[in-house]
């Protein structure tokens, strides 16, 4: 599923492709819009640099390379880890950052752009993750140790973070501002007349669901979407069960959520679909509101999340 930032007249947009996923850019003011896409376009590309599995050149793979070793780190990586581990240690591990290693094994050790055009990548013994304890980050000397045998996937967080980084430095900026990268989005500053009205739907193809009215904080959905595949007429996906290491069942086709960063809503909205029919009590539990569109087709809400209007 994924939000979709309706284009009535009002906000102007840009959309470009990134991050194996469309980037959406939008302001209340037409003539800051260059400005704001143009710093969006930046942080994009710092996220990549750091945390990209797929770059050779990536900071993550730099440091993947020497593992057991403390190495210098940048802040924006170091970030993204405390964040992913934090939000480890928040979910028993429900949320792994140290999956790497699995969703390989599925056939996801490429872009998900080549897996369309190819195929995924050659199976793999598959093995429980879990390890996200023995990762390290030391702030006073600006450094992470990466343990032998452990890999980082942070296609969990990657896109909330990269909202929330480019939102960071826009919340004071005195205009109304929503970025969306894949359907998880966010927007600061002052809202449009009535709200930024962001359709729910299955994938950005599909017809609108649902339209929530979102005036601060952010969205984000978990579920197969584009990221699955077939080898051996076998269904496969990107949504690992840390404890098994093999690709989740759940009753969710997706589960959308409503937090206040777009991190928070991301990790949520993964760990509810992984949960399963125990996914509503949990968001419940955690004074979240989501979003939950089952496989028969029940609609499911939790928290103060709006209940679905014929209009």
């Amino acid at each position: 599923m994924t939000a979709k930032p309706s284009t009535v007249a009002g906000p102007v947009f840009e959309r470009f492709p990134a991050l194996g996923s469309e980037i959406v850019v939008a302001v209340t003011e037409p003539d800051r819009l260059a400005g704001v896409a143009a710093h969006v376009h930046a942080c994009v590309d710092a996220v990549d640099r750091a945390l990209s599995r797929f770059r050779p050149d990536s900071e993550l793979r730099r440091l993947e390379a020497r593992p057991g070793a403390w190495q210098p780190a940048s802040p924006l990586f170091r970030e993204a880890l405390e964040l992913a581990l934090q939000a480890a240690a928040e979910t028993d591990g429900v949320f792994d950052p140290t999956v790497r290693d699995a969703v390989e094994a599925a056939g996801y050790d490429r872009s998900i752009e080549r897996i369309e055009a190819a195929g995924p990548g050659p199976a793999r013994v598959p093995a429980p993750a879990g390890r996200w304890r023995d990762v390290e980050v030391d702030r006073s000397r600006g450094a992470v140790r990466l343990p032998k045998g452990v890999r980082l996937d942070f296609g969990g967080i990657g896109k909330g973070f990269l909202v929330d980084l480019a939102l960071r430095d826009l919340a004071r900026a005195g205009v109304g501002v929503l970025v969306s990268a894949g359907g998880d989005l966010g927007v600061v500053g002052p809202p449009p007349d009535g709200g930024w009205a962001c359709g729910v739907a299955i994938s950005p193809d599909d017809p609108t669901e649902a339209v929530v009215i979102l005036e601060r904080g952010a969205l984000a959905t978990s579920g197969l979407g584009r990221r699955q595949w077939r080898r051996d007429g076998r269904l496969l996906h990107h949504l690992i069960d840390p404890s098994t290491g093999r690709p989740a069942t759940s009753p969710w086709r997706v589960v959308t959520i409503a937090a206040p960063t777009c991190v928070g809503a991301e990790v949520a909205a993964k760990v509810a679909w992984l949960l399963g029919e125990a996914g509503p009590a949990w968001i419940a539990a955690h004074s979240l509101a989501a979003r939950f569109h089952a496989e028969d087709g029940r609609i499911v809400t939790a928290g103060p999340w709006p209940a679905d209007r014929e209009d």
